[in-house]
């Protein structure tokens, strides 16, 4: 993921610590058979080979005329005594003299070793041509197996499909296909101030805008997310709230109650219901009251992230961890988008956490530079969503001038 140097002088878990400790205790969900339609933007849990060459025939890469190379003059008169179409082949062998009207993808008959594109001739009575250019061997002719042999790998295990992939499993008969199942995401918000969003929160209230955040950003990892009802900040009410959610979800993801107050009850309510807390606050700003947990339960392992509840923390830590998590219990590896670029202005100092911030790039003096932007606040949602990539600094970083490298990520795509 990220490369920190940090060494935080607190106990606080470093990012990668946290995120290596995450990774470790998943445990990747069985695969399941689907048919080819349902498969897009699945996660292959299979080694795809070819089962035939490709192409699987001589073929003509252009419209034209398959002749020999050897009368293939500037100039010279060619009879043509038949016609190669996509699907409905030549089945005789070019001669001396002859030529054999082709489409593109066509077969190219037997004895033929070149195609001239109509362009490059002129036809004649009683279906003669003219070549305008000598034919070259081998010119427009894509041979057998010229891209793909037989039992070549294709596709490896813990690929999304694209569409382009499920094409390349049609091409070699494919038409059920071995995916990860979907991790099933209980999405959980706590909170007595947190209000349904068509509301019009009253003082000391909120939209339930985490939920929609995160659940936008878990899709994109192939989770299923199930809504559940806001929980209230009572001991009673949030056990049975998280143990109904949790109960048929491989992942628990919840959003405030995890910090150091009177109603930061996630935690305990947790360890009642037989979780073991991995860690709980790690050395990053913002997020750091974080929490991730796991259980076992009716034979299989569940998980729990507990996010900060203000909007920019619970998604930069959705971001660093759960999604992550996500494609690992699909068997995808988590592939950050990286890119290194000089910081567009000044940057000031960090303290003894590592530095999450937004950022977007930008053209100056000819250079791309990442502005890196300086929120206000952690609940400063509205300016973090203009954000194109996430800067990383780390801690105990002296302030920089501006031109200074910087290291920027997006969240991780199989």
């Amino acid at each position: 993921m990220l490369s920190p140097t940090d060494t935080p002088s607190t106990a606080l878990l470093a990012i990668e610590d946290a995120l290596a400790r995450v990774l470790a205790a998943i445990a990747p969900l069985p695969a399941e058979i689907v048919a080819l339609e349902d498969a897009h933007q699945r996660v292959l849990a299979e080694a795809i080979r070819a089962d035939a060459d490709v192409p699987a025939f001589d073929r003509s890469a252009m419209d034209g005329i398959a002749l020999r190379s050897a009368d293939g003059a500037a100039g010279a008169l060619l009879q043509q005594v038949g016609e190669s179409a996509a699907g409905s082949p030549f089945v005789g062998q070019v001669q001396a003299g002859e030529c054999v009207r082709v489409m593109t993808g066509g077969v190219v008959p037997a004895g033929a070793d070149a195609v001239v594109p109509v362009e490059r001739i002129e036809r004649l009575e009683g279906d003669v041509y003219r070549l305008l250019d000598p034919a070259r061997v081998e010119q427009n002719i894509s041979r057998k197996g010229c891209e793909v042999r037989e039992g070549d790998a294709v596709l490896a295990p813990g690929l999304r499909l694209s569409g382009a992939r499920v094409g390349v499993l049609a091409t070699y008969g494919h038409a059920r296909v071995h995916v990860a199942q979907r991790p099933r995401v209980a999405m959980l918000p706590t909170g007595n101030e947190i209000v349904p969003v068509a509301t019009t929160p009253r003082l000391g209230q909120v939209r339930d805008a985490n939920r929609h955040a995160l659940t936008g950003l878990m899709l994109t990892a192939g989770a299923s997310v199930r809504q559940h009802a806001v929980a209230a900040d009572d001991r009673a009410a949030l056990t049975a709230a998280i143990a109904r959610a949790w109960q048929d979800a491989d992942v628990l993801v919840t959003s405030g109650g995890v910090s150091a107050g009177d109603y930061d009850l996630v935690p305990p309510v947790l360890q009642e219901l037989g979780a073991t807390l991995h860690f709980h606050k790690i050395a990053i700003k913002p997020g750091k009251p974080l929490l991730f947990a796991t259980r076992r339960h009716e034979g299989r392992i569940q998980y729990a992230f507990g996010l900060p509840g203000n909007p920019v923390s619970s998604y930069v830590c959705c971001a660093l961890f759960v999604l992550p998590a996500l494609l690992a219990l699909q068997g995808a590896p988590a592939d950050w988008q990286r890119l290194i670029v000089p910081s567009a202005t000044p940057l000031p100092g960090t303290g003894p956490r590592a530095e999450i911030l937004p950022a977007v790039l930008l053209q100056q003096d000819g250079e791309t530079r990442a502005n890196v932007r300086m929120l206000g606040s952690s609940a400063d949602l509205t300016r973090f969503s203009a954000a194109e990539w996430l800067a990383y600094r780390p801690a105990h970083a002296p302030p920089v001038p501006a031109g200074t490298p910087v290291m920027l990520f997006a969240s991780p795509r199989p």
